[in-house]
């Protein structure tokens, strides 16, 4: 029975204990004054009307009362359009940016929808100017280069349930600082006031990467926590350990944990691409704790036990800066770049394994024809590739100087002139033609 009961209010338990307010829950009270919903609606409609920018700050307050007493009021889309409006009165842009979004993405039905695509069209091109545009956020310019496509092109939201995880994957995907306790509060609107159960563990996932943005680490730990609880095999569940794992281990430098969590993937996903990146991270932890041969041992056995090509890519490349750096055995190092481009010749990271063995042999170990060797193939396995170009150089170069070849040196630069004689290499070989 009491199980049952859990089950049906679990939401609201999460949201009280995630928000500190689980006490005030437990005494058994009398419900407090609840306003009439359109009376409570025209008070504040007429505050706006009367003077906004001097309500603002306390109507954006009790907007957020409003919503959460009235979650499926059909004021929501007013009340969203009102909430932008202020805040761009208050120079909040992103916040403003966003809120016009949601509108488009949840509310698609909406009469005011638009008189919101003019102010999402007006914001979206609005850039700073002067001495402010050094400090543009970048991401926001990408958030605003979207917002542009959504006018231009249009939208297909279906609105509802599912635009509104539309909308917190695009606004959470964007990873704007000014946004993050923003998109946590729009997490939790979702989960606990909509009662929304449309993916609920990449909510939670979205809630903990924008903790992280805060750098709000323990924050971060319990919204990835809470992805488990809710949805304990979900698709997001698997990428919420390893975030969680990621902040014990770098942040917070608590490797026990850490290497508990990645564990833990491993069991509940062990043939998954999630499990892969699992094992992988759990070298990280050894290498954190400066147990480098353990490490290599572990990304050994990891390219053997999984078959994704991209990890063992990275195993590899892994091995290879650990033999290079933590364990001064340079030769070791090239032999794990040329499994890389032996298992993956056709594969960009092949390209900058050639280059790695190429300064490895050249500088390290003076082993001058090798490291032509490998300058020189990058160019034949890919010769579009923009590494192509520079490794020539590096190669025609490198036979002019240490390696003493002026007759490779002269081809070389031939050839690099001769292929590519828009690039900066090929106009820098240009005048070494003879």
């Amino acid at each position: 029975m009491q199980s049952a009961v859990f089950q049906k209010y679990r939401r609201l338990f999460l949201f009280a204990l995630s928000s500190g307010l689980l006490p005030l829950l437990l005494p058994v009270a009398a419900q407090g004054a609840l306003p009439a919903e359109s009376a409570y609606w025209e008070l504040l409609r007429s505050r706006y009307t009367a003077s906004s920018e001097n309500y603002a700050d306390a109507l954006l307050e009790e907007f957020g009362v409003f919503r959460g007493l009235y979650p499926r009021s059909e004021k929501s889309d007013s009340l969203e359009f009102l909430r932008a409006t202020l805040f761009e009165k208050k120079k909040m842009e992103a916040a403003a940016l966003a809120s016009y979004l949601k509108l488009v993405y949840v509310y698609p039905s909406s009469p005011l929808i638009p008189e919101t695509l003019k102010n999402v069209k007006r914001l979206a091109e609005s850039r700073k100017k002067g001495i402010t545009a050094i400090f543009a956020d970048d991401n926001l310019t990408l958030l605003k280069n979207h917002a542009r496509k959504i006018v231009d092109e249009g939208t297909t939201s279906a609105g509802g349930m599912r635009g509104y995880l539309d909308f917190l994957e695009l606004i959470a995907d964007a990873k704007i600082g000014d946004l993050a306790r923003y998109t946590i509060d729009e997490g939790r609107h979702y989960l606990y006031r909509l009662d929304y159960d449309l993916e609920p563990d990449r909510v939670c996932l979205l809630i903990g990467n924008m903790y992280q943005l805060q750098q709000n680490w323990r924050g971060a730990l319990l919204a990835y926590g809470t992805a488990e609880i809710l949805v304990p095999y979900g698709y997001a569940v698997a990428e919420a350990l390893l975030e969680a794992g990621g902040v014990y281990l770098k942040p917070l430098k608590n490797y026990e944990m850490s290497r508990r969590v990645y564990n833990e993937v491993l069991d509940k996903y062990p043939a998954e691409l999630a499990a892969a990146r699992a094992s992988v991270s759990l070298s990280e932890v050894d290498e954190a704790e400066e147990h480098y041969g353990q490490a290599v041992v572990q990304l050994e056995d990891t390219a053997k036990r999984f078959p994704f090509p991209e990890i063992r890519m990275e195993c590899y490349a892994r091995s290879a800066r650990l033999y290079l750096d933590r364990l001064n055995n340079p030769e070791k190092a090239v032999a794990s770049y040329e499994r890389l481009v032996e298992e993956y010749p056709q594969e960009t990271r092949s390209l900058e394994a050639l280059s790695s063995i190429g300064d490895i042999q050249e500088k390290r170990l003076k082993n001058y024809p090798a490291a032509l060797g490998a300058y020189c193939k990058i160019s034949e396995l890919s010769p579009e590739s923009p590494l192509a170009p520079r490794s020539l150089l590096q190669a025609a170069e490198l036979a002019e100087g240490k390696a003493k070849d002026s007759a490779l040196a002269d081809s070389l630069y031939q050839q690099l002139a001769q292929r590519y004689p828009q690039t900066e290499y090929g106009k820098k070989a240009a005048k070494k033609v003879r």
